[in-house]
Order: C-alpha cells, then structure tokens, then sequence
C-alpha cells in the first residue's frame, strides 16, 4: 500500500512540475522560494548571536 502511494505521490509532483514549465513558466517556484528564503533567513541562529544582521537579542538594549 505504501509503495502505491509514493508511485501516486512521485506522479502527482511530476504532472505539478509539467504544468508548470508549460503553463506558470516555474513563476510560483520563484515567489514561493523567495518567501521561504526570507523566513529562514529571519529565523536563522545567525541572528540570535549577533554573526549576522540584525538585533542582537543576546544582549539587552541599552
């Protein structure tokens, strides 16, 4: 049974992935990554620590 629904899942991502390239030209891929991009990039430890950009919420304001 579960070797039935990968093969149904691995076809559906495929038709996605064909619709895509020939209706939406992979426009939803560039917005969607984008945001995803911007979310992991706000909650990345690299702003916790004061490495990156940002507060550094480590240390209180003064």
């Amino acid at each position: 049974m579960l070797a039935l629904q990968v093969k149904a899942f691995s076809l559906l991502i495929a038709l996605l992935l064909i619709v895509d390239a020939i209706a939406f030209h992979g426009e939803y891929r560039g917005i969607v990554g984008e945001k995803l991009g911007n979310f992991f990039s706000a909650v990345s430890p690299a702003h916790w620590t004061g490495m990156g950009g940002g507060r550094d919420w480590s240390q209180p304001r003064h």
